[in-house]
């Protein structure tokens, strides 16, 4: 009975020394795994380092899917690294598989008797060092708890109905493989399962066989566990999550032929592999985790695209998210600024074309568009899709240090010019729409309609060759200070009260101001004929620079 509770206590003290390191090490890192994560996206070759650190550091791979998440849906992170990334994470879980191998029980002692000397001097109640304290604490508490499980295992292991139940559970590799997928879904960590799991091992009740066939199902199961967690998220945390999915139970099904018949002695699997490098059975059990994690590394590397693709059609992204993302920039092509700035270019055509959705709110349902976005998506996605090309630009820079810089300013100014116009058709259709529409005058509906037919001519002037569309822009753009005035008392003149009539007279200011800015700041980008002249100028000036 005493070894049972000591078992027990083991687990609690364990569970409460993960739940410790995983919520202070969350405060203490995320802001610094969240930097290591974006510096992934824009050097993709320390992402290995990246997400090994980031699963060490966290032993949790679940808290850095979801702190990618983030990353992937604001477009500081590509889902292609991302994928990568993540399953170097669960390579990092394997620290805490890798430890508990080892005999603990002095470093635990030891960690608790620093952290009763931390709380008697206070150091927990200082904000520097309290989550650094904590944490500690934590995995103080987690190899404390371990070693509990050891010593109360080594206790019953000759009960007969604890050893009936171990033998039951690894008797063949199918319960083995179903034992890890069931634990690891509920504890929702394949290195938490193989860690509690290895006292068993150590024992003698489970042998390396049937370890490698329950870390299978453990590998398996967390995958499920994070697909299963996101069930109520959608876009890229649900594909993410998918990604994670699909790569665990790839590497699982791609293992599990090799590991039976390695159990009929048929062929050399994990195991012999683990029994190369040490004689030691917990060691092992550790590069036996390992190995199947550097399989995961294996197939998101090699299976990448599919793996994407599979998930992206599962888990589509909503229409907003769609408008938000780029689709024509991607990260290789900012080390050519030519077809970069081309790029560009599209991109910004895109947000052109785009203008006159804002005012899908102030139309009649006849008119309106049946996918039409409400304002406040529309212009959120707008926005996202700025920002990400205001990053391409530096990119661009940061990828050509020599390139001459005009171009790349030019279009800057265009970008910020169109995000201004993009605020300020915003302002317009909210201030527009506070008023309810049967207290809106009549002229309300044919100034929306107007306002709407003078930004289709703006995109349609986005072509190359649209010199018609342009001039007819500029004509309809010219300075007319009465026409506005006649705007404003015609607007002014319906039976609306003090606070409609505010709105109004805001959204005719707003409409006097945005035909000023189509006028003398305009927000159409450059045509190609531009960008080939200032690249070959650029590349001219480039040359002249060298001969010298």
């Amino acid at each position: 009975m005493s070894a049972a509770a000591s078992a027990l206590a083991g687990l609690g003290v364990f569970f409460v020394g993960m739940r410790l390191i995983s919520t202070h090490l969350k405060d203490l890192t995320s802001g610094s795994i969240r930097h290591l994560l974006t510096r992934a996206f824009h050097r993709p070759g320390v992402t290995p380092l990246t997400g090994l650190l980031a699963g060490a550091i966290t032993q949790s791979t679940s808290a850095v899917t979801f702190i990618a998440t983030g990353l992937v849906s604001a477009g500081a992170l590509s889902l292609g690294v991302a994928v990568i990334m993540l399953a170097w994470t669960n390579a990092g879980t394997s620290a805490l598989v890798l430890l508990a191998s080892l005999n603990v029980h002095a470093l635990a002692l030891y960690l608790l008797a620093i952290i009763g000397l931390a709380f008697f001097t206070g150091l927990d109640h200082a904000p520097r060092y309290r989550h650094l304290v904590y944490a500690v604490f934590g995995l103080a508490l987690l190899l404390y708890g371990l070693t509990l499980v050891k010593g109360s295992v080594a206790a019953v292991r000759d009960d007969f109905w604890v050893r009936e139940f171990v033998e039951f559970a690894a008797s063949t590799p199918a319960v083995s493989l179903l034992s890890g997928y069931v634990l690891a879904i509920a504890l929702q960590s394949s290195s938490v399962v193989t860690a509690l799991a290895l006292p068993l091992a150590i024992s003698g009740l489970v042998d390396l066989h049937g370890m490698t066939a329950l870390i299978l199902g453990a590998c398996a199961g967390s995958g499920t566990a994070i697909v299963l967690i996101s069930s109520g998220l959608e876009g890229p945390a649900r594909q993410l999550a998918m990604t994670q999915g699909l790569v665990r139970g790839l590497a699982s099904l791609l293992l599990l032929p090799w590991v039976l018949l390695e159990d009929h002695s048929y062929a050399m699997g994990p195991a012999s592999l683990a029994n190369i490098f040490t004689s030691s059975l917990p060691t092992q059990v550790g590069v036996v985790f390992l190995l199947v994690q550097i399989v995961g590394i294996l197939v998101a590397w090699l299976l990448r695209t599919p793996i994407v693709r599979i998930a992206q059609y599962v888990a589509p992204l909503s229409p907003s998210e769609l408008l938000s993302k780029a689709i024509h920039l991607y990260d290789e092509a900012a080390a050519d600024p030519g077809t970069a700035l081309e790029l560009l270019r599209l991109e910004h055509i895109r947000l052109v074309k785009s203008l006159p959705d804002f005012l899908e709110d102030l139309r009649s349902p006849s008119d309106r568009a049946p996918d039409a976005l409400p304002l406040k998506e529309r212009a959120a996605a707008s926005a996202a899709l700025a920002h990400r090309m205001e990053e391409f630009l530096t990119e661009i820079l940061r990828a050509n240090p020599d390139f001459s810089p005009e171009r790349i300013f030019d279009q800057r100014r265009r970008l910020a010019d169109l995000k201004a116009l993009q605020k300020t058709l915003a302002r317009f259709v909210t201030e527009l729409a506070s008023v309810p529409e049967l207290e809106r005058p009549p002229f309300a509906h044919s100034l929306v309609e107007g306002l709407h037919a003078l930004l289709m001519v703006v995109s349609e002037a986005c072509g190359v060759d649209a010199i018609e569309a342009r001039q007819l822009l500029e004509t309809l753009t010219e300075e007319r200070g009465v026409l506005v005035d006649r705007v404003r008392q015609e607007l002014l003149s319906g039976s609306v009260g003090l606070i409609g009539r505010e709105a109004i007279l805001s959204a005719v200011l707003l409409l006097e101001r945005l035909l000023w800015m189509l006028r003398e700041r305009s927000p159409l980008p450059a045509g190609a004929g531009e960008l080939e002249a200032s690249t070959d100028l650029s590349l001219h000036a480039l040359e002249s620079d060298t001969l010298r």
